[in-house]
């Protein structure tokens, strides 16, 4: 035996209900919700009530906020400025490593000639420290 459908007023007033519990739950509403309500599956819904959706379910549901889409979260500012600093240490650090690598290079070559007692004779630092490896 077939059930019977609810009127449209019944539907409206489920619309309302469930309306109203998302904005007081801070959800959007959905259609899904009312068909719940109302104990009525998708299909059905669809072809008896599609009207009511389109005039008085969707012009209800409130729009996206106005900062959503202009602001980006604060979440998002401080992993981009967390980014940069890390960029820039990263930037500074490849460039001590160049100059400890110069040093150490100088170093060794002293240590060898002292060890074969040759003269030690100091060499001019380079004109040119190489670039930092990118890795």
């Amino acid at each position: 035996m077939k059930r019977a459908l609810p009127d449209t007023d019944t539907v409206k007033a489920a619309i309302d209900t469930v309306l109203d519990e998302a904005a007081s739950s801070g959800r959007r509403p959905t259609v899904t919700a009312v068909e719940q309500h109302l104990g009525i599956p998708h299909a059905t819904f669809h072809r008896h009530y599609a009207h009511l959706i389109d005039i008085h379910f969707r012009p209800r549901i409130p729009g996206p906020r106005a900062d959503s889409h202009t602001d980006r979260p604060q979440a998002a500012v401080a992993k981009e400025a967390n980014l940069r600093r890390l960029r820039q240490e990263n930037t500074e650090l490849r460039r001590t490593l160049a100059l400890y690598e110069e040093a150490i290079r100088q170093l060794t070559l002293e240590n060898d000639a002292l060890r074969n007692r040759a003269t030690v004779v100091p060499l001019p630092a380079r004109s040119r420290i190489s670039p930092p490896s990118r890795p």
